[in-house]
This record gives structure tokens, sequence and C-alpha cells, in this order.
């Protein structure tokens, strides 16, 4: 019997994350320091807040979604930035699906992840995030580890970027787990606040240079780890089967496999 064990693609030590919410104008500057190194990111975008054509606000304008965060991910962070948590069922689907509804006219794709306001969730939040058929959602209670979720409608960042990301990076670097994940969040405009965008220049610059890591969105995130969870295995751990239109990469006996989407692979 095969000893069959997680694998990023392509046999990857570990894979990074990112999580960005609000749409501010500082996005232009935090988009093209991604950009710049070839890197992805999740942009979490209240519709209900973009600034008119000729008004003057701290958040992008509609018309430049598409644009801005092209490569990217667009996800949800509702219409208003309500704590869903106080509000009534009927809002709380009110405010997911109409987020979801403008923003995927605009970048013309299925949005399904959201970043919770403030954090702030309960059992009737996350039930209307079912129903409002999203795959995950990212509250702000930090994990400050490096696995997998349980469950993506809970699922944990590692580390807020002002809460230690250069030394949970070295952290994590040093973690020997197959399926370790590093998920960093924040705003683009704390970097301005805090005149510290040398900060995340500096550590895309590191993980920009490391081959060994698989950056990606959260939804790529989700939609590997999701495919790759749904791995038919035979009784004797000598047949896979991937049912997803994922190509997957296992580790047999450590030996690095690749399976093709819907491919049966005898080991």
């Amino acid at each position: 019997m095969a000893a069959i064990q997680f694998s990023w693609p392509e046999g990857k030590e570990g894979a990074f994350t990112s999580s960005w919410d609000d749409g501010t104008i500082y996005d232009y500057q935090l988009v093209e320091l991604f950009n710049q190194r070839g890197l992805k990111a999740t942009w979490n975008l209240n519709s209900g807040l973009f600034r008119e054509r000729s008004g003057s606000s701290r958040y992008i304008r509609a018309d430049e979604v598409a644009h801005l965060y092209k490569g990217h991910e667009v996800a949800c962070h509702t219409v208003t930035h309500p704590h869903l948590d106080a509000i009534p069922t009927a809002q709380i689907t009110r405010e997911l699906l109409e987020d979801r509804r403008a923003l995927e006219k605009l970048v013309a794709y299925p949005v399904r992840g959201l970043a919770l306001p403030y954090g702030a969730y309960n059992q009737k939040v996350l039930d209307c995030c079912r129903a409002c058929d999203l795959l995950y959602s990212r509250p702000t209670k930090l994990s400050d580890g490096f696995g997998l979720p349980a469950s993506f409608l809970e699922w944990y960042p590692t580390c807020h970027h002002n809460s230690g990301l250069v030394q949970k990076w070295e952290e994590f670097k040093k973690n020997k787990t197959q399926d370790k994940l590093f998920f960093a969040w924040g705003h683009s405009y704390e970097f301005d606040r805090e005149h510290n965008w040398d900060l995340i220049a500096s550590f895309l610059d590191t993980l920009q240079a490391d081959p060994k890591i698989w950056a990606a969105t959260n939804m790529e995130v989700y939609e590997y780890v999701s495919a790759w969870r749904s791995l038919a295995c035979s009784v004797e751990g000598d047949v896979l089967r991937n049912v997803t239109s994922e190509k997957l990469w296992v580790r047999a006996d450590g030996e690095l496999v690749t399976i093709g989407a819907g491919e049966v692979v005898r080991l």
C-alpha cells in the first residue's frame, strides 16, 4: 500500500495567499507592487462604496475594477461594510448577493469568495454565505499557524501584515509539513498611514525569489485544496482517480505523481 501525501502544484514546498480589503485608492500602488513581481492576490470590494467618476473619495471607481485587478481575484466584502452578525437575515442576504451581483457585472466571472467586514460573523451569517453560494469566507481572527482550514467558510488567516509578517514568514520557512499555507491579510491604506510601503515591497521581493512557494489567489487555493480532498483512492492505495477538472499532484511513497483532470493513475 502506497503512502499518499498532499502536495502543492508542481511539488512546491508551501503556498502563499493574501487578501486585501475595502478597495481604497491605495490599492493602485499595492496592485502595482504585486504586478511588477508577477504575483497574484485577492481584493475584497464593497460595491456600495465606489466613488463617482467626478467625486472625491478614498475609494476606487467602479469603472476601474476590471482593469485594476486584471489577473487577480476580486471577491466580496458586502455592499456597505456592516457588522453582519448584528443585522437581520434578509439584510445579510442582500448585502452578500447584491455585492456579488455588482462585482460580477464588473469583472465578468462568478465572484464566490468573501472577506467578512470587521471579521464579524455567527452561524446565521455562515448559513447565509452557503445560501448565497459563497465558497469561502475570511474572518479577521488569526490562526497564527500554517494549516489548511477544516471549513473554508471559516478560513482564518495566518497574520495581518502589521503583526509580524517577516517573523512569521521565517517561522513558515522552517515548517516542514507537506500542506503548509501562509495567509496574510490587511488594507492597502495601512501602508500609507504607517509609512511602511517598503515592508510589503521587500516581502514581495522575498516571495518572488523563492521558487519553492506557490503564490496564488484565495480562490486558487480553495479550488486546488477542495479538488485534492475529493481525490478517490482504492482500498489498496494503488489506484488514484482525479474526479475534478483540476490538475493535481500527490506524493506516493515520497515520489511526486501528477494526476490530470479526470485521470486514473495506477501507482
